[in-house]
């Protein structure tokens, strides 16, 4: 957990990856829930430098993943989809990563990939 927070710390020289705020950053944000992935989702482009505020603003859906992902600079083609979810809706979604990566896009699903 310490070396996934240095280096989503170190994406943004410590400060909240939020656009406008100069705040230092407090955590390292799992962007999706880490729960989804059965190693613990310790991915650097599954991270975000927030402050006190914008963390508990993620944490109640206010700021969705995508708006993360866009404050973080990660690029959609670069990020892990869940193993969680594969596992839950492969079998009914043809093309599952396609979807999940369309969702995110349009921000219309949430940190606990809903």
């Amino acid at each position: 957990r310490e070396e996934f927070k240095k280096q989503v710390f170190a994406k943004t020289n410590r400060k909240c990856c939020v656009s406008g705020c100069n705040c230092d950053a407090v955590d390292a944000h799992h962007i999706m829930d880490r729960k989804l992935w059965s190693d613990g989702g310790y991915y650097i482009t599954n991270g975000a430098a927030l402050c006190e505020k914008h963390h508990l603003d993620a944490e109640q859906g206010r700021i969705t993943p995508k708006q993360c992902l866009d404050y973080m600079g990660i690029k959609l083609t670069d990020i892990r989809v869940p193993d969680k979810l594969i596992e839950k809706y492969e079998h009914s979604i043809t093309n599952f990563k396609d979807y999940y990566l369309t969702l995110m896009l349009d921000a219309l699903i949430d940190k606990w990939g809903h």
